[in-house]
């Protein structure tokens, strides 16, 4: 059995909650709290683990719902292809659960790829989700049919698709509407609400055929997640009005001004506009876009930068909040915590400390940096030190 103690903590379930301790039973939260210790009877019988967290915030494990998980890339040649996630990346970047998905490449990388990847990051300690689906329509799928995809593929918890992009066909309000019912119908058959990530590229119409099919299908406003909505100030302002509409808006930590242009707006800059712009703060979201590739175009269509989205953004964007732009720790944990679990119907398993709650904790050091993390029980990093690494990495 496994037994472990987390005390003296600044507890943030995000929300804060004072000085208290974090007692862990196998893969929960056994119970949280100023009085909870190891029981008697636990002391006696196994070797207990405990860990003094005094002066550190200790929150729920990191959600990274956009992680390019088999590697995303190739716009410019094969060689240009990111390789595939290691554990030790999402690991010590305290990053506890995340949704794979395809990125550009739909020839060479396929959903199945996404799915095994994804239950392979699962057999090494984190929790995993897929979008099934990838750029263009008709979407790619795992059984022929997104709603077939939704019941039958434990792991498949959204869809995915590409609009305003110079890679993909334009996509009209009916045909978004359409995968978007798919997406809400297969949602259904499995007791949770689907969701629809929506790749938002640079191209003119921005969110113009989102508007175009939530006008004419309002119900379905809450399925969607648009993200990349920090590349221009004219997508970040479309996207506040469509999480004010109940969609969600989720800022890519990893995109900026250095990989991505001058438009781009830094995501904690851009979370706290939401936030003073009196955006919900329940539909603002940050994902990382990791593993994926950065391009930048020229006016001819042709890549002149390429890099890879970085996981680490995330848990450096939340610290510039902290740091930078004086927000809450607790309200700068929202988007990456409670807000992305909710989003996905996997609140309060997942982006929450809470008895019952998967035990994914991240302690903080008090440069706002991970220092220790556990994924589902299992103490994965201690001190920035990686316990538990990729199958093929040591």
């Amino acid at each position: 059995m496994n037994i472990a103690l987390i005390k003296n903590a600044e507890l943030y379930t995000p929300k804060y909650q004072g000085s208290g301790n974090i007692l862990i039973i196998n893969d929960k939260i056994a119970g949280i709290g100023a009085d909870v210790t190891i029981p008697d009877w636990a002391k006696k019988s196994f070797d207990c683990l405990e860990i003094d967290a005094k002066h550190n915030h200790v929150s729920p494990g990191l959600i990274d719902t956009h992680v390019h998980v088999t590697g995303g890339g190739g716009e410019a040649g094969f060689h240009t292809q990111v390789p595939p996630l290691p554990l030790s990346v999402p690991v010590s970047g305290g990053i506890t659960t995340l949704g794979g998905l395809l990125g550009t490449d739909g020839v060479t990388r396929h959903l199945d790829n996404v799915l095994a990847k994804a239950c392979s990051l699962e057999e090494e300690g984190l929790s995993t989700f897929i979008m099934t689906g990838g750029y263009p329509l008709p979407s790619p799928t795992l059984t022929g049919s997104i709603q077939r995809d939704f019941a039958l593929i434990h792991k498949v918890r959204g869809g995915k698709v590409a609009i305003a992009d110079h890679r993909v066909p334009p996509v009209s309000a009916l045909q978004l509407a359409r995968l978007t019912t798919d997406v809400r119908v297969g949602g259904m058959l499995r007791g949770f609400i689907g969701m629809l990530i929506i790749h938002l590229g640079a191209s003119k119409e921005a969110l113009s055929c989102i508007f175009d099919m939530i006008d004419a299908y309002p119900y379905l406003t809450c399925h969607l997640i648009v993200t990349h909505i920090n590349r221009s100030s004219l997508v970040f302002g479309q996207a506040k009005e469509l999480a004010r509409r109940g969609g969600f808006m989720d800022i890519s930590s990893g995109l900026s001004e250095k990989n991505l242009g001058p438009d781009c707006l830094k995501p904690a800059k851009a979370i706290l506009a939401a936030l003073n712009d009196n955006v919900p703060s329940e539909h603002i979201l940050m994902s990382s876009d990791g593993y994926g590739s950065a391009a930048r175009y020229d006016d001819k269509g042709n890549v002149e930068g390429l890099t890879a989205s970085d996981l680490h953004s995330m848990f450096s964007e939340v610290r510039d909040l902290v740091l930078e732009e004086k927000l809450l720790f607790e309200t700068a944990l929202q988007p990456v915590t409670s807000n992305a679990a909710k989003a996905f119907s996997l609140y309060p398993q997942k982006g929450a400390l809470a008895a019952g709650s998967d035990a994914d904790i991240l302690i903080w050091d008090k440069d706002y940096t991970p220092l220790t993390v556990f994924a589902r029980g299992q103490l994965m990093m201690k001190d920035k030190e990686l316990l538990v690494h990729g199958t093929f990495e040591k």
